[in-house]
């Protein structure tokens, strides 16, 4: 026979195979519910949870014993007994509410005590429980009394009992002697009322079982306490259990009805074992029984209810006679009990107090017939799983085998052949008119777009974006602080005596420096920003036209060229642009004072006349011809517009009088001098010269002879500046027609992709084809899916064959 260690490593080994095609079953089941019947997949979780709890005890290498029994049948009697020292309440301490295991220790350091208590909310639900149990009429009028008393003292202590709720990690003692945890359990269980209410388990670690097994005992609850938190603990403690010690009253050889729930439980977590071959019915206090005629034919009535159990584990014992005799009985115990009157009635029935024949059964069981019990259980398990295995393999193969040699790709790509080509066929159309209808009404701007109010409400936002940027550069400028323009303007001289022109120099050359600069660089990005925003508008309409699929944005914008060179592009765009007409202006109001500029009005005509007619025909105010070349020659931005009409009038008068007074003067000169070799009508228009020069030097803006007038004509420059950037420079540079034309050439690469490329047909293809995107509405995904589940399926299907032929 082989040993319990060779048994467990086989049986170990056979299980774990076993596992491994549970698993693949569980899996395909979950794909395949709908063809199988619910019956099959109910009895298959069932056993599947059968074979984790024994896999996990074969693994741990543990042998669990429950000791059950009903109240009063002398569980915790019969443990103190086993034990040797009578530290578990028994007798006429309540304990129904404690659920206590005795785990076996190696060594007397590993020995240990630990109490877990009961959480606040679980209290709660005992109480809830114990007024079920009293409103129910399937209790004895004792059974209700007890609980009637627990339900009583629980309220009355609440607040102690909570005390111990908040333990969370419990209570816990070493020791080397038990009986240094002895006074521990006793105050526990039944001296404080309070913490024995509260107690939810008690684990007791001792080298007084077998040393050299790894045992537990579980003294579980009785299953008529009536409480269902009691019976749940019981039947927990019944599903682990690999032997039962079911603890029989002498004096009751029945079964009750409690008692036979506790053993169909155990019947049932373990069909293949019958309760014969793992029950211990140890029949206690043998003791009430006088007559040895009497003791026999009651012990004839329990061999009756249990014939399958060998007669070496049915077996009368007397705890409390082996306490008085062997062990250290409590003071209780010693009460009830005479030594020579317990002695000599066991020998009057010839028998002994049965803890050592008891020992020596379980003993023999664990070394021996445990192996064999094992041995039977995992048959059991494995045929089971064998058994269902074939039956779902004999339901699905026929369903599914067929699909495991299919080309995958091949079957793809017929689902994607002419039925899709013919549906994005149509998509395309659609996406394509409604992706026009929302360009016309978002983006796209209306006739002479660069006129004022002409563009787009979405390219409106660039123009503000615009203005914005200009009036900040130009408020921040650091040449135009006051402080600044003081320090520029008295460098080389004094404050109270500088040269008024050289400071008015000095002051625009800086300023015109760090005014390039700025638009060179700060103005532009802000430009390419906002136009970056708008393509960005486009993107995001593609993206949602085309379901979000995964590459629109790479494959519309970057597909020939990186991201950071594109928005580099479009910045020199706009730099090239601005730089144009900027430029000029800025030279024209900054670069020199008021009486320099003569020059520049020659040499930047053509410039100067195309801002004027932007100006003009983009700003509010009436048509003034001339008004910018009037500023930059007179000065004052309110003469340049209250004196132009009035000096076009004076002029014209001027005209008729000045060629009248022209005509006198040459006659007399004439007369003087003598005609000589010069005509009357070059001295007439050299005197027209010399009256026109007059006039525009007296209306000519006097120069600037003190900083505060240096600074009043600079300031209305840049005021000037500023009007005619916003209203002037950036009409004339074309801003809007060029973002129209970005727009319009992503809008065109968008619709040339797929018109000329077709690369949107392709890219939805790859992401019907893999899955990619479940929000494009191409109704064959379904069938895709179907087949490589199908697939899926079958493959899965050959390793459960393969695997239910391993086992044999």
């Amino acid at each position: 026979m082989a040993t319990w260690l060779e048994t467990c490593q086989q049986q170990l080994i056979r299980l774990e195979k076993t596992a491994v095609l549970v698993d693949k079953l569980d899996t395909l089941c979950g794909k395949t519910q709908t063809d199988l019947p619910a019956e099959l997949l109910q009895k298959l979780a069932i056993e599947q949870q059968r074979l984790n709890n024994q896999l996990e005890r074969l693994r741990a290498n543990r042998f669990e014993v429950a000791v059950i029994g009903l109240e009063k049948a002398g569980k915790s009697a019969l443990l103190n007994a086993w034990l040797g020292q009578e530290i578990l309440p028994s007798a006429r301490e309540r304990c129904t509410f404690t659920s206590t295991e005795i785990w076996s220790a190696q060594t007397e350091h590993d020995q240990l005590l630990r109490i877990e208590y009961y959480s606040k909310e679980e209290i709660g639900i005992l109480q809830t429980q114990r007024r079920d149990a009293l409103a129910s009429n399937l209790l004895s009028e004792k059974e209700k009394k007890e609980i009637q008393e627990d339900l009583d003292d629980t309220e009355k202590h609440l607040d102690a009992i909570a005390e111990f709720t908040k333990l969370k990690s419990g209570f816990s003692q070493t020791f080397i002697d038990i009986s240094e945890i002895s006074h521990h359990l006793q105050e526990a269980i039944f001296k404080n009322r309070a913490q024995s209410l509260a107690i939810k388990r008690i684990q007791l670690k001792t080298v007084r079982l077998r040393s050299d097994r790894d045992i537990i005992f579980h003294d579980v609850p009785g299953f008529n306490s009536g409480i269902l938190m009691h019976a749940e603990q019981a039947l927990e403690r019944l599903k682990k259990c690999d032997a039962i010690i079911y603890a029989k009253e002498m004096k009751q050889p029945s079964i009750t009805g409690p008692e036979k729930e506790m053993l169909i439980v155990t019947d049932a977590e373990d069909p293949a074992i019958r309760v014969a071959d793992k029950v211990f019915v140890v029949l206690t206090q043998v003791d009430a029984l006088d007559d040895p005629i009497d003791f026999k034919e009651t012990y004839e009535k329990h061999k009756n209810y249990w014939p399958a159990v060998p007669e070496r584990r049915l077996i009368p014992v007397c705890a409390r006679a082996h306490l008085v005799e062997f062990g250290i009985p409590s003071e209780d115990t010693l009460r009830r009990s005479k030594s020579a009157d317990d002695k000599a009635k066991l020998k009057k029935l010839g028998i002994t107090d049965g803890l050592p024949i008891l020992k020596e059964s379980v003993n023999y069981y664990i070394d021996n017939e445990r192996a064999l019990v094992l041995q039977k259980r995992c048959d059991a398990l494995v045929n089971n799983m064998r058994y269902y295995a074939s039956d779902i393999l004999q339901k699905l193969e026929p369903l599914y085998a067929s699909f495991a040699d299919s080309d995958s790709d091949s079957h793809e790509d017929n689902l994607l052949g002419k039925e899709f080509n013919q549906w994005w066929g149509r998509e395309w159309q659609r996406i394509k008119k409604d992706f026009d209808v929302w360009y016309s009404e978002s983006i796209q701007g209306r006739t002479e777009a660069d006129a004022l109010g002409a563009e787009h409400q979405e390219l409106a936002a660039l123009h503000d974006a615009y203005d914005e940027k200009i009036e900040a550069l130009l408020a921040n400028l650091s040449t135009a602080q006051p402080d600044e323009l003081k320090r520029i303007y008295t460098a080389g001289g004094t404050i109270s005596m500088p040269d008024s022109r050289e400071g008015n120099y000095k002051i625009r050359e800086e300023l015109f420096r760090e005014i390039q600069q700025k638009f060179e660089t700060e103005l532009t990005d802000e430009l390419a920003q906002a136009l970056q925003a708008l393509i960005d508008q486009i993107v995001r309409k593609t993206q949602e036209l085309l379901w979000e699929t995964e590459d629109v944005r790479k494959t519309l914008l970057h597909s020939q060229m990186d991201e950071a060179i594109e928005q580099a592009r479009i910045r020199h765009g706009f730099q090239v642009l601005f730089l144009r007409f900027g430029r000029v202006a800025v030279e024209a109001f900054i670069a020199k004072p008021l009486q320099a500029r003569e020059r520049l009005l020659n040499e930047r005509a053509a410039e100067i006349k195309t801002l004027e007619a932007f100006y003009l025909s983009t700003n509010d105010q009436p048509k003034q011809e001339g008004r910018l070349t009037h500023y930059l020659r007179y000065g004052l931005w309110e003469k340049a517009i209250s004196r132009i009409p009035v000096a076009v009038s004076k002029a014209a008068r001027a005209a008729k009088a000045g060629s009248e007074l022209a005509e006198t003067v040459a006659d007399a000169a004439l007369a003087v001098s003598g005609r000589g070799s010069r005509s009357k009508a070059v001295v007439v228009q050299e005197v027209v010269e010399s009256v026109a020069a007059f006039k525009e030097e007296l209306e000519r803006s006097p120069e600037p002879i003190n900083f505060e007038q240096v600074v009043e004509e600079i300031n209305g420059d840049l005021a000037a500046l500023e009007d005619y950037l916003k209203n002037s420079v950036f009409y004339a540079a074309g801003f809007i027609t060029y973002c129209n034309q970005e727009l319009e050439r992503i809008r065109n690469r968008f619709k040339e992709i797929e018109d000329n490329e077709r690369q949107w047909i392709g890219i939805i293809r790859t992401a019907v084809k893999y899955e990619r995107n479940p929000r494009i509405p191409y109704n064959i995904s379904h069938s895709k899916r179907d087949f490589r589940l199908r697939r899926e399926i079958a493959l899965e299907l050959r390793e459960v064959r393969d695997s239910y032929t391993h086992l044999y």
